[in-house]
């Protein structure tokens, strides 16, 4: 039997690290003589909240310290899995809950999950840290998105007695929703409508299009931070004329997610600031041909042209120029579609049993 101990952000709010928290949680509580215990890392209650400061993020973040103590002293884990942020003035607090963990379960095993880039810039500009990471990820195994950030953001810090894995993101899938055929005129974009996410320059784009290509159609679905960001890309649509052409369908979740996926022809993900976004491996897994922007953190993973397309930049001309190159060659849209199916079922399978291998092996 072994006691684990999660202490990580779960959804709500929903995006990328919440989900592959659950993700992972829900393999280890399914893998047989575990037992999981969870403290919640969730500062905010809405996708609004999340890059706010209110009082009760401190004292939430207080609290978490009487749970890890006493989570630990009750529970004693042989493993505990941490979701870390560790850059920015987040890493004193995440710093202090792993040395805190260390110091009371000493003989457990620590995962250390990285969600994000970033270390690098940080470490770089702050010499001092090389010391700092080097100690507080002894006797660590840290877990980060692909070989690429792994070779890049950890291998200069030269730890010792630290393993590094690399999990590629997977997705918790629907098992049951309903199917539509697939129309390959339907252009879809599902993420938060944060402003780095690019769908003001994805209908910019699409207002390229439409008039050459009249029986195109854009839906656009996800989460507003605020009803501000929605009346503004509400008018933008009508400041375009494509009140008939674009659909905003905002949050969906669950089925209605893949049902979207399923009738879509072409997913695009315009996003200034993309680590290795679930949203391309859902649509994939509904054989979208997926257009995409961070091609620098996933250019180990997927092959451009022939998994998706990789979008050199976010400016709305050079988006209408890999959409139309799919609409004037539907062989190539889709092959993609379908290599792009076979590498999310790849990619799922070793994320899964590498996921699975973190909880069995001590």
């Amino acid at each position: 039997m072994s006691n684990i101990l999660f202490i990580v952000q779960l959804p709500p709010p929903v995006h990328g690290a919440s989900l592959m928290n659950k993700l992972v949680m829900g393999r280890a509580s399914q893998l047989p003589n575990n037992k999981c215990f969870t403290i919640s890392l969730n500062f905010s209650k809405s996708l609004s909240d999340l890059q706010r400061f209110k009082p009760r993020k401190i004292l939430r973040a207080i609290t978490v310290v009487f749970e890890i103590i006493g989570k630990i002293i009750k529970y004693k884990p042989d493993i505990v899995y941490f979701s870390m942020v560790p850059i920015g003035l987040v890493l004193i607090r995440d710093s202090f809950y792993l040395m805190l963990c260390k110091a009371l379960s000493p003989k457990s095993k620590k995962i250390i999950h990285l969600h994000r880039p970033g270390m690098l810039q940080f470490y770089s500009q702050k010499p001092y840290l090389y010391r700092f990471y080097s100690f507080i990820f002894k006797n660590c195994e840290i877990v980060h998105l692909t070989p690429r950030l792994a070779r890049l953001e950890l291998s200069p810090l030269n730890l010792k007695k630290t393993k590094i894995t690399v999990i590629p993101n997977s997705i918790i899938k629907t098992p049951e929703y309903e199917r539509h055929e697939k129309d390959w005129s339907n252009i879809l974009f599902l993420s938060n409508f944060l402003i780095h996410k690019g769908h003001f320059e994805l209908v910019e784009a699409f207002a390229i299009l439409s008039s050459k290509y009249p029986q195109l159609k854009l839906t656009l679905a996800g989460a507003f931070p605020s009803e501000t960001e929605e009346q503004n890309l509400l008018e933008r649509i009508k400041q375009y004329g494509l009140n008939r052409t674009v659909e905003v369908v905002g949050p969906v979740y669950g089925p209605k997610r893949f049902e979207l996926y399923s009738r879509a022809g072409i997913f695009v993900l315009p996003s200034k600031l993309e680590y290795f976004p679930l949203v391309i491996l859902e649509a994939m897994s509904e054989r979208c041909a997926v257009i995409t922007s961070g091609k620098e953190n996933l250019q180990d993973t997927f092959v451009d042209g022939k998994q998706l397309l990789f979008l050199e930049s976010v400016d709305p001309y050079d988006i209408s120029q890999k959409i139309e190159r799919l609409i004037q060659s539907p062989q190539l849209t889709q092959s993609i579609a379908n290599e792009g199916y076979k590498r999310f079922t790849e990619i799922q399978e070793e994320s899964l049993l590498k996921i699975d291998k973190l909880f069995t092996c001590q």
